[in-house]
Parts: structure tokens; C-alpha cells; sequence
């Protein structure tokens, strides 16, 4: 994986958050907003969101498809964008595996099981029984060892697909001078 400032990334997860809709997408928006200054320099936080809002749409526009996919299953709350970006990565994965594994396992890297209770976060809870990957062969009577090659497979191109993306985005946001205006 490539190694990005943390605080680029923290400002990319933001933009992406402040196209998502409702209390909980309103609420990571702000716990995005991690270096406590509540503006974006001598911007309020409503105009902080409202050009976050804009530089989404700018992002959206410049992206490839697929690294819009992989910013989207990664790290959006929004199931309606989310479910479809979700499905679009699946289908471009090249792998071995059948077509309900490779599903399952895409959907398992988008949304990573997270330790706490199921239902009792303000985050998107997948059923416990979604991470169990024997579930995921669909009785095709896969050996163990052939499913975490597949899956390791398959999360590996992801996080490549992730990184280019990351880096795609940032560099667009480089170019549009946003790094800059957000230290100011």
C-alpha cells in the first residue's frame, strides 16, 4: 500500500461524507472533521460543507469510474451510492473465483467487520454471519485453503484499486489547490 498523509486522507473521507444524506451521514461529516478548528479557515462549518459538497461533485466528475467505485464501497455511508459502487468492483475483479464468492468477498472488504454489538453503532452493521467465507461458496465444496487464496486475492487488488484511487483523488484536489486553502 502506498502511504498517504493521514491528514489528505482525513480531508478526502470528509468530502465524500458531505454528499451522503440523513443524521448519521450528517454526523460522520462532522466526525470527519477532525482538527477541531468547526471551520474550514475563516469558513463557517455550513460553508465548509456546502464547498466539501462541491469538490465531492468536482471528484465525481474527474474520477475514473472505478476509482470513484472504490472510494464509494470504501468509505461512503450511503447505501444507495454504496450498494451499486459495491457491485461495479465486483464485476471488474478478474479472479477464479465464482461470481457469489467474489461478490461476498468484495462486500466484505467494503465493509469491514468492526468489533462492537450488531445494531448498537451508528455505522452500517452487516450480519455477523456475512464475514463467514464458507458461507460464501454457495455449497460449491471449496476446499478452505482455495477460498483465503481467493479472498486474499481479492482483497489485495482492492486495496491496490483503493490506492490508485487515494492517489488519483488527491492529486485532483492538489491541482484544485484544496490542501492549501484547508491549512489556511
Amino acid at each position: 500500500m502506498q502511504s498517504f498523509s493521514s491528514s489528505k486522507v482525513s480531508a478526502l473521507v470528509r468530502i465524500l461524507l458531505a454528499g451522503s444524506e440523513g443524521k448519521t451521514a450528517s454526523a460522520a461529516w462532522v466526525d470527519a472533521d477532525q482538527d477541531g478548528r468547526g471551520g474550514f479557515g475563516s469558513l463557517s462549518r455550513q460553508e465548509r460543507f456546502e464547498l466539501d459538497c462541491e469538490y465531492r461533485a468536482f471528484l465525481r466528475r474527474h474520477l475514473k469510474d472505478r476509482h470513484w467505485d472504490a472510494l464509494i464501497a470504501r468509505y461512503t455511508i450511503e447505501t444507495a451510492e454504496r450498494g451499486p459502487a459495491i457491485k461495479r468492483l465486483a464485476r471488474i475483479i478478474a479472479t477464479p473465483a465464482h461470481s457469489h464468492f467474489k461478490s461476498y468477498a468484495v462486500l466484505a472488504w467494503a465493509m469491514p467487520q468492526r468489533a462492537g454489538v450488531e445494531g448498537k453503532r451508528s455505522t452500517i452493521v452487516l450480519r455477523e454471519n456475512i464475514y463467514d467465507m464458507a458461507r460464501w461458496d454457495n455449497n460449491q465444496g471449496t476446499s478452505e485453503r482455495t477460498m483465503r487464496r481467493w479472498r486474499g486475492y481479492i482483497h489485495e487488488m482492492l486495496n491496490e484499486a483503493l490506492d490508485l484511487a487515494i492517489s488519483a483523488a488527491i492529486h485532483l484536489l492538489e491541482g484544485q489547490e484544496f490542501f492549501d486553502r484547508e491549512v489556511a
